[in-house]
């Protein structure tokens, strides 16, 4: 259809060949998303980072850390870098960053311990905790999730990321993926349940897209704004500790 497409377009007078022409390639999918059903194997094994931004960093940053950036503030504590803290907190409201790291080596490291053994970082400490995608490569994540809960001061929050739908590394030491519901729970073990508020972000599209290697730029907004947690490519919780 497209070869002959393109012969009559030709036979046009010159404007409006280029009128066809644009509408020609609008209706031409990305290459990229012809690879959702094409081949075994995806485009990229980095989650479509040596593409374009990742679809579920997309969540993480333009949704979930938007929407919540209010709360990073005060004494703020994030993992193996300050990214997150230094883009979305407001400055002015940030006193103090502190990086937690287990492995030696990284430079940025405030703060090396293990959550999930006892360790010396004080209770009631962080007014903020950033937390993106690391509770799915600690085995224990009850007492994880049990350390967080205790460095926070009472009223400071907790925002926690972690992949539903996603390409699984063993490289990266990949243990779990967790519904909406299962961290929900597994947060509810150490916070109050009334304080926990769950995000889950992605659809049946997006997930295709994700475990194929396909980046953010070949999706629409729309598609990328349809959430259906039955799908979600990332699943995120707000926890306050009480007062």
């Amino acid at each position: 259809m497209k070869p002959m497409l393109k012969r009559v377009i030709k036979k046009l007078p010159q404007p409006a060949q280029d009128v066809s022409k644009r509408a020609l390639r609008s209706l031409t999918p990305p290459y990229a998303r012809t690879r959702l059903t094409a081949g075994v194997q995806p485009l990229s094994f980095a989650w479509g980072a040596d593409r374009g931004q990742e679809i579920a960093r997309y969540y993480i940053e333009e949704l979930f850390l938007q929407e919540f950036a209010k709360d990073i503030r005060g004494h703020c504590l994030e993992f193996l870098t300050d990214n997150y803290t230094s883009k979305f907190g407001d400055k002015t409201y940030i006193t103090k960053i502190d990086i937690l790291n287990l492995e030696a080596g990284n430079p940025d490291t405030t703060i090396r311990a293990d959550l999930t053994k006892p360790n010396d970082i004080p209770s009631n400490q962080f007014d903020c905790i950033i937390c993106t995608h690391v509770l799915h490569v600690i085995y224990d994540v009850d007492k994880a999730i049990a350390e967080l809960h205790r460095i926070l001061r009472p009223g400071g929050v907790l925002l926690l990321t972690v992949p539903h739908v996603s390409m699984c590394d063993p490289d990266w030491g990949e243990l779990w993926r967790f519904t909406q519901e299962g961290l929900r729970a597994a947060l509810a073990r150490a916070f109050d349940e009334e304080s926990i508020t769950m995000r889950a972000y992605g659809n049946s599209l997006t997930a295709a897209g994700e475990i194929r290697g396909l980046a953010v730029h070949e999706f629409s907004s729309r598609e990328l704004h349809h959430h259906d947690q039955r799908f979600a490519v990332e699943i995120c919780g707000r926890a306050m500790k009480k007062c």
